[in-house]
């Protein structure tokens, strides 16, 4: 992972997941820090750019079910509009924590 930003830390390190971009499920990482949702693809991907997330610019995050059917995603809404989704196990524990870490960013912020 990157070096962290100034006042920056690490809440949760190396949660499985596959990142849903186009045609391709890309496999690795995610890290939350008290200002950035990060994911980290493995090198073994056809796709291996990074994504980044800054938690100030979330508009929604909620669950998703991948193909409509199974109950293991997450949908991540930027407030551009742009969506992100991710396959993980135990989502609803990582949905917690980036809602938790974005309202004490705001609170940090404002």
């Amino acid at each position: 992972m990157e070096d962290l930003l100034q006042d920056e830390y690490v809440i949760f390190k190396h949660i499985h997941a596959n990142w849903l971009r186009r045609f391709e499920g890309a496999g690795g990482k995610l890290f939350l820090t008290n200002q950035r949702l990060i994911f980290v693809p493995h090198s073994l991907n056809i796709q291996t750019e990074w994504v980044q997330m800054e938690l100030w610019g979330m508009s929604k995050i909620e669950k998703h079910q991948t193909w409509g059917i199974i109950p293991n995603g997450i949908k991540i809404t930027m407030d551009s509009g742009e969506v992100v989704k991710f396959i993980v196990w135990n989502r609803s524990k990582i949905i917690r924590e980036v809602i938790c870490a974005k309202r004490t960013d705001d609170i940090i912020l404002n």
